[in-house]
């Protein structure tokens, strides 16, 4: 997919939010331009992660996984680690926490990987070495800090898996005929 196809999507599903619209097209670029362009594209990465991070209160760093069709609603807030994954379609909310694991040297050990069409709700917080599967949404203030099941909704701190939802489009099918992610091994 081209660059100017990947930039659409984005644009697209954050019609009517235009300041969400551009920020999302300079993440794009800056993202585009330290892959692409090498030391170079630290031209345009460094004044957008300044502004964005410092000016905006605005963290979703070049170096994270993000896919296709990010939401954003309120950008107010909003951190993801430099190494987490968003998968395609997620959905973020204000003062949304995406983050990582660190020993007490300060070392990172794991970072949390979220997967397509994830819903964070606002104010909550997924931490850690874990995965978030497909479909999940996670409430507001919540704060995640073990693996979630596919199609699970989960609130409360800690968060809890408070229900697990039949797929759209698919009423007859019962939680444990729903995909889940497995959580990695301790160490990991």
């Amino acid at each position: 997919m081209g660059f100017r196809a990947w930039l659409l999507q984005d644009w697209a599903v954050n019609a009517g939010r235009p300041e969400t619209q551009l920020l999302l097209a300079w993440f794009r670029l800056a993202q585009w331009a330290d892959g692409h362009w090498g030391a170079a594209g630290r031209l345009v990465a460094t004044p957008y992660w300044l502004v964005t991070s410092m000016l905006l209160g605005f963290e979703l760093p070049v170096t994270a996984t993000v896919g296709p069709r990010l939401r954003i609603y309120h950008r107010n807030g909003i951190v993801v680690s430099a190494h987490a994954t968003l998968g395609s379609d997620c959905q973020l909310r204000h003062a949304v926490t995406v983050g990582n694991k660190t020993d007490r040297a300060g070392r990172e050990v794991g970072v949390a990987r979220i997967g397509d069409d994830v819903d964070l709700g606002a104010g909550c917080a997924v931490i850690g070495d874990l995965e978030v599967g497909a479909h999940a949404r996670i409430g507001a203030l919540a704060v995640v800090t073990r693996s979630v099941p596919a199609w699970a909704v989960v609130a409360g701190n800690p968060g809890r898996v408070i229900r697990i939802d039949a797929p759209e489009g698919d009423p007859g099918a019962t939680p444990r005929d729903q995909p889940t992610v497995s959580p990695r091994s301790p160490g990991r």
